[in-house]
């Protein structure tokens, strides 16, 4: 099983303030985000998801995958933020915390 680096993104740089998210917040998606990460076996790389979320949690459009990874980690992490779907576990009054995601995963 290959091993997982989780991370919340707080405010890497070349962000917009669209992304900068509570340091609560964030860390509430990357462990329900996690829960759903798979990641081929043998696959090594590190990847920046963004995507937008409606008031109920569900993911709006297709989540982009930002930098260089290998193929299989990218397809995996916007997989696993499909999978993970609907994010209840956000809190309703501070939507605009949340409506804006970017979280980190890596594998390998």
């Amino acid at each position: 099983m290959p091993r997982l680096i989780l991370a919340p993104l707080l405010v890497p740089l070349m962000m917009t303030p669209a992304y900068a998210m509570a340091p609560d917040v964030a860390h509430d998606l990357v462990v329900k985000v996690a829960r759903c990460f798979s990641p081929p076996a043998g696959a090594r790389g590190s990847v920046t998801v963004s995507f937008d979320l409606d008031q109920q949690g569900r993911v709006i459009g297709t989540p982009r995958v930002d930098g260089f990874t290998s193929p299989g980690v990218g397809k995996a992490a916007v997989h696993a933020v499909l999978l993970c779907e609907p994010y209840t576990n956000l809190p309703p009054t501070r939507f605009t915390d949340w409506q804006h995601a970017r979280i980190g995963l890596s594998a390998g």
